[in-house]
């Protein structure tokens, strides 16, 4: 069993947290999901570090069966093959006004 969270920049995923006995296992997203934070950071217009920084959360830790190394591989695949990048950026848009 493994505690996983995955790390957004406001919506968008960026990567995956697992830890189990053995210790912490980090996955990141594909690059086409931080280029997609750039073009959203881009149109909100956060010209400032602090402005851009202030956008990453953790989202809320789960549970799940395997190890840490096979948790955050599931879960970073899981999300690169379900994302939708239109939507996420339509609901940053509606966010911002």
């Amino acid at each position: 069993m493994a505690r996983y969270q995955i790390l957004y920049w406001e919506h968008i995923p960026l990567g995956v947290k697992a830890t189990d006995l053995n210790g912490t296992v980090r996955e990141n997203l594909p690059a086409r999901f931080q280029e997609a934070v750039q073009r959203a950071s881009s149109r909100a217009g956060h010209d400032s570090t602090a402005a851009y920084t202030s956008m990453f959360k953790w989202g809320k830790e789960q549970e799940r069966e395997g190890s840490a190394k096979e948790v955050a591989a599931t879960v970073a695949k899981e999300l690169d093959d379900t994302w939708d990048e239109g939507e996420a950026l339509k609901l940053f848009q509606e966010e911002s006004q």
